[in-house]
């Protein structure tokens, strides 16, 4: 298979997979999901989209739709702490929704749209790309808000074509936890509870962006509600468990919680991407490509689609990462 040819497959699959997450949240479009459930992340997702999503304009604005529906049901801080800790994203788009949703909806988001805001640049870029490193550059009236962010782009005009997030459905399962109790560390915790079944404050931590103390109280009240109990562990500190996880799982209508580490999945996908995108790569030979697969899976992507914990992606070296596009479409 020729880097091209690679890249090809990685992108479509990759978008797929974004424009499967986001109908399953309630944009409008055709999803295929294969019989898989899994509850998705958000922040993380918005994160990626930032900058992978300017691949598609029509999906970066049907994301902005949605925002401006749903999104009191985003934790700022959670996303601001992420967008410093994820590999692949784009701050500046990422100030760009911030700043539209501040229109929308008040002060809410103007501290992302303030801290993400790039120093003023004298050529704006388009904001919207082609896979091949190539750029839109047809702008029929220019966004004002976005030249602020250092972007060309047309006006952006709500559609109408997103729903709020289904509440049935496990896909949304954190949006709709923290519905119950609250936009909060506190939802995540309790995910990751049930998917986990027994873990440490810092495993927890890692997982969700929250501060070791910020998880550390939610647990602490969780034990005193009875909720929750605590086991000592011989090396590791204390580990934590939900008493009654079926109780849990009755109250939220759900019979299994699968709640993987989106995080590391698509800092896997960022590092990759940008490496076969490199135009570079394109002009050496297939040993070369051969030779990259192998130096970012050994340098990060192979850990961190292990971290990830998906049983669907299965990569154990550097030649299977040829069929991950074909395994995306698994999740």
């Amino acid at each position: 298979m020729s880097v091209n040819e690679f890249k090809q497959q990685l992108f479509d699959a990759v978008l797929e997979l974004l424009w499967r997450q986001w109908s399953q949240l309630g944009i409008s479009g055709q999803i295929s999901t294969d019989g898989t459930s899994y509850v998705l992340d958000p922040e993380v997702l918005l994160i990626f989209s930032t900058r992978f999503g300017r691949y598609d304009q029509r999906l970066y604005d049907l994301i902005l739709d949605w925002l401006r529906l749903n999104g009191s049901a985003i934790n700022i801080q959670r996303l601001k702490t992420l967008a410093g800790n994820c590999r692949f994203k784009d701050l500046p788009s990422l100030g760009y929704l911030a700043a539209q949703m501040q229109l929308a909806d008040g002060n809410r988001w103007k501290k992302p749209a303030t801290d993400f805001l790039p120093a003023p640049v004298e050529t704006p870029v388009p904001m919207f790309l082609s896979p091949g490193n190539g750029r839109t550059n047809f702008i029929r009236r220019q966004d004002e808000l976005a030249a602020q962010y250092g972007f060309l782009r047309d006006a952006y005009v709500p559609s109408g074509k997103v729903t709020p997030y289904p509440v049935d459905d496990v896909p949304a399962l954190l949006l709709r936890t923290r519905g119950l109790f609250g936009v909060s560390a506190r939802a995540e915790t309790i995910l990751i509870l049930l998917d986990k079944g027994i873990c440490r404050i810092q495993d927890i931590a890692d997982r969700t962006g929250f501060a070791w103390k910020s998880i550390q109280d939610v647990l602490t009240e969780m034990i005193a509600a009875g909720f929750v109990a605590a086991r000592s562990g011989e090396k590791r500190g204390k580990y934590y468990l939900l008493k009654a996880p079926e109780k849990v799982k009755a109250l939220l209508n759900i019979e299994n919680c699968r709640f993987p580490d989106w995080k590391n999945l698509f800092d896997a996908l960022g590092i990759l991407w940008e490496t076969v995108s490199n135009p570079r790569l394109a002009a050496l030979s297939e040993a070369t490509f051969r030779s990259e697969l192998e130096r970012v899976f050994e340098e990060s992507v192979g850990n961190a689609l292990l971290c990830a914990k998906f049983k669907e992606l299965q990569c154990p070296d550097a030649e299977s990462l040829r069929t991950l596009p074909e395994l995306l479409r698994r999740i």
